[in-house]
C-alpha cells in the first residue's frame, strides 16, 4: 500500500475538496475508484448500515474504531471521520479517544457540541411533528452542550493531533438553538484553541448564510453536505469556493447502494437467476477492475 497523505497535507494544497460520505469498505473502495481525493465516514450512514434506522446515537467508540481500521487498511485515500461528540465528556477522555482514532488511521475528524442523547430528542420530534419538512431547523432537534465545555474538548482534541497531521474539525450545531452569532463565535474560539478547520452545522442552508460565516476568521472551513432543494443544489461549489470553503461533503453511496441492490434483487428474483446481475457491469469498469474492487485485497 502506498503512503497516504495526511489530512494537513490534503488541505494545505489549497484546493476545494469534494468528499463523499462512506460507511464500510465497499463504499470506501467505490469512493476511491470513482476518483475522489478523500472521503468522510458518516455517523448517519453507519447508523442506517448497522442499526437500520436514523442516527439515534447508539454507536460506540469501539464500533467506529473498528470501521476506521477496516477502511484505512484497504484504501489509499485519506479518511475523515464523523466523530460526533468524541464519545466522552471530559477533556482527558477526549484526548485518549482522539489518539485511538488517529492510531486507527483517521486523517481528520469532526468533533461537535451536540449532547450524547441528541438522537432520541430528534426522533421524538419527528414522531410528534410528522408533517414538519425540516425539523432539523427547530430548537428541539439541536440541543448542544455549553460553549465552555465544548471548547475544552476541542482544546484536548487539538492537543492529541499535534505532530500527527490529523485535522481536528470543530463542528457546532448551536445555530438553531442559540443563533448564528453564537455558532460563529464558537468556531472563532475553536480555531484559536488549535482546530485548523471549523464548520457550522444546522442553519447554513444557502449562499447568504455561507457568506455571513465566511466573514469571520474560522480557519479552513467545511460546508456540511450540499443538499438538493426542489431539484437544485442549495449552493454551487464554485460559489462557495470563492468564500474559501475548503471541504464539501455529500451523501450519495448510501442511496446508490440501496437502489442498486433493490434493482438487481428485483430483476434476479423475477428471472429466478443471476443473469441480470451478471450482464450489467459496474460503471463501465473493466472485468479486471471489477474483480479488484470486489475482492477488496489489502494493498
Amino acid at each position: 500500500m502506498k503512503k497516504k497523505i495526511t489530512g494537513m497535507e490534503l488541505f494545505e494544497k489549497g484546493e476545494q475538496i469534494f468528499a463523499p460520505c462512506v460507511y464500510d469498505c465497499m463504499t470506501a473502495a467505490a469512493a476511491e475508484k470513482s476518483g475522489f481525493p478523500c472521503m468522510m465516514l458518516s455517523g448517519g450512514a453507519i447508523a442506517y448500515s448497522m442499526d437500520g434506522q436514523p442516527d439515534m446515537a447508539f454507536g460506540t467508540l469501539d464500533e467506529v474504531i473498528t470501521i476506521v481500521e477496516a477502511i484505512t487498511n484497504c484504501t489509499n485515500i485519506p479518511l475523515l471521520v464523523d466523530f460526533d461528540d468524541g464519545y466522552g465528556e471530559s477533556p482527558a477522555v477526549i484526548y485518549r479517544n482522539v489518539k485511538r482514532l488517529i492510531r486507527a488511521g483517521a486523517a481528520g475528524f469532526t468533533l461537535d457540541d451536540s449532547t450524547g442523547h441528541r438522537g432520541f430528542e430528534r426522533n421524538e420530534y419527528y414522531i410528534a411533528n410528522p408533517d414538519e419538512v425540516n425539523p432539523a431547523s427547530l430548537d428541539p432537534a439541536y440541543k448542544t452542550i455549553n460553549r465552555e465545555n465544548w471548547l475544552s474538548k476541542i482544546k484536548a482534541a487539538a492537543a492529541a493531533c499535534e505532530g500527527t497531521g490529523c485535522v481536528c474539525i470543530a463542528r457546532t450545531e448551536a445555530g438553531p438553538s442559540y443563533g448564528m452569532d453564537e455558532a460563529i463565535t464558537r468556531c472563532v474560539l475553536a480555531k484559536k484553541l488549535g482546530a485548523p478547520m471549523t464548520t457550522v452545522c444546522g442553519g447554513m442552508m444557502d449562499l447568504a448564510m455561507g457568506t455571513r460565516v465566511a466573514e469571520k476568521d474560522l480557519g479552513w472551513k467545511m460546508w456540511p453536505d450540499v443538499i438538493v432543494v426542489n431539484g437544485k443544489p442549495c449552493v454551487e461549489l464554485e460559489d462557495i469556493k470563492k468564500l474559501d470553503f475548503n471541504l464539501v461533503t455529500m451523501h450519495v453511496f448510501e442511496k446508490a447502494a440501496l437502489y442498486g441492490m433493490i434493482k438487481y434483487g428485483m430483476e434476479d428474483l423475477k428471472e429466478k437467476n443471476v443473469v441480470y446481475s451478471t450482464r450489467h457491469g459496474m460503471g463501465g469498469l473493466s472485468d479486471t477492475e471489477q474483480k479488484e474492487l470486489i475482492s477488496m485485497r489489502r494493498r
